[in-house]
Formats: C-alpha cells, structure tokens, sequence
C-alpha cells in the first residue's frame, strides 16, 4: 500500500471512536421508546422505529467499516482485537436484520432481532474499551462479587500501583507515572508503536522509533521530548484527549533519566534535591533507604 493511500486509510479510521456512538445511542434510544411505547399512553412513541433503525444500520455499517481500518495501525492485541470486530461485524448485521423485521407492527422476530443486537452491542463495546484502555476497564472498580461474575480478579486491579517490595526509583514513582499516563496505549493490550512501557524491559527495548530513554540524557530521549510537545503537535504524547502528565511527573521522570535510568537506584541513593523533593512530596513518594 503507497504511502498517500495509507495515510488516507488512517485518516477514516481515526473517525471510528466517532461514528461507533450513533448505533449506541440509537439502539438505546430505541430500546428506550420500545419499552415506553408497550404502554397504551405512550403507544406513538415508536412509531419512527423504522427512521431510527435506518440511521442506526448506516452508523453501523460507518462504524464497522472505519474500525477495520484504524485496525490496520497495528499494535492492538490479536486476540481481542478479534473479537471486537468480529462482534462488530455482527453488530452492523444485526441492525438490518432488525430493520428488515421492523414492520408498522411488529412481532416477535423484530423484538427477538432488537434484544440479540443489543446484547452483541454491549459485548463488542465491552471489548472495545479493553483495547482502548487494558483489560480490566469494566471491572476495576466493580463490586466483588461483579468481577468474579466476569471472570477477574476478586480484587479491585491497581494498574497505576508499584510492586508491594520496590524501594526503587522505577518502582516507586517511574513505573506508576507510566502506568497512569502511558501503558493504556503501550502495553500488553495496546502496543502503538510496537512499544511497551508496562516494564522495564520494554522501556529498554523501545519501539518502531528506536530507543525512547537515552540514559543520563533527558534532553535525548524520544519519550521526554514528545512529553514537552505542544499539545496540539501529532507527536505529542500522550495524546490530545488523553490525561496528562504533571509537571512533577514529567520533572521526575527527567531527573531519573539524568541519574541513569537504571532499575534498582532508590530515591535515597540519588539525594534528590530541594526541587526534587518538593516533586516526590507531590506525589507523595517516601525516601526508602
């Protein structure tokens, strides 16, 4: 594929987190007036299903078609990447089933046809959120018993949390500003770049790009320098949209780069400076010796 041709590609499957919420919001505003719409009161509400369905089935069909091509960027996991546009495709399918069974009065088929695409509707938005933002997106702060029903941990994931015994650097404060500001589009689930910033071996490894740590030099390293991008620039991360880092955050960061990134150096051994330590207080970090 020529470059122009791939960049145009991405250029439409960029609108597909767009587009994917019209056949949400229509099927559930369907779903809505349905049910108002069995009481004799408010028995017109539904009589636009047809209309609705239509546009539900084109944002459907607009969705399903833009998602396999923002696929095609790479760097999502296979597995539930798969999934999602499978349950996508059926998704679409679903909709013209339903239109085709959504006569001036309906029956059974239509509300069989409705309920069965809504229920794929919910599963593929649920593995959408997965790739977009790791596994555990539902459930993380779901009652117990709710997780142990989805098949996660009984307790609560905290993804932004250090190993329970790190005293070092990395663990205590490098490794949470990258999972809270980074490993949802570099990690095991989503690998832009085909870089992953969930470990220190990944962060070693660097991605399609190269390195993004230079050891002892901040001002080298790709990933510094695309922190201190305007927001605006295309390569700014993370990107627009996405929650930032701190100024703190990114402080600390630099300053571990500069000491030499290396995995075991604690807070203590590197005697961080004033400023340094108003950062760590920021973040609530504790020297531990």
């Amino acid at each position: 594929m020529s470059s122009s041709m791939n960049e145009f590609t991405q250029f439409l499957g960029h609108f597909h987190p767009m587009l994917v919420h019209l056949p949400v919001g229509g099927l559930v505003l369907l779903g809505v007036l349905e049910l108002l719409a069995s009481r004799p009161y408010f028995r017109e509400l539904a009589q636009n299903r047809r209309a609705i369905l239509a546009i539900v089935t084109l944002g459907a069909l607009a969705a399903a078609a833009t998602g396999w091509l923002l696929s095609w960027d790479g760097g999502y996991d296979a597995q539930l990447l798969y999934r999602h546009r499978l349950l996508g495709i059926a998704v679409a399918g679903g909709c013209i089933i339903t239109f085709l069974f959504s006569r001036p009065s309906p029956r059974g088929a239509y509300w069989v046809a409705l309920t069965i695409t809504f229920v794929l509707l919910v599963i593929a938005g649920h593995f959408g959120s997965e790739i977009t933002h790791g596994r555990d997106f539902l459930t993380r702060h779901a009652p117990g018993p709710l997780r142990v029903l989805f098949g996660t941990s009984g307790h609560p994931a905290r993804a932004d949390a250090a190993p329970a015994d790190s005293k070092s650097l990395y663990g205590q404060v490098v490794r949470p500003i990258l999972q809270r500001r980074c490993v949802s589009c570099h990690g095991p689930d989503k690998r832009k770049g085909e870089l992953r910033l969930d470990s220190f071996a990944g962060l070693q490894h660097g991605g399609q790009s190269g390195p993004v740590v230079v050891p002892g030099n901040a001002a080298e390293s790709q990933m510094i320098r695309r922190l201190l991008l305007p927001p605006d620039d295309e390569d700014h991360m993370p990107p627009d949209g996405k929650p930032q880092p701190t100024q703190a955050e990114i402080g600390l960061l630099q300053w571990w780069i500069n000491a030499g990134a290396t995995e075991e150096a604690t807070v203590s051994d590197l005697k961080p400076s004033a400023d340094i330590q108003q950062m760590l207080d920021e973040l609530k970090v504790h020297q531990i010796p």
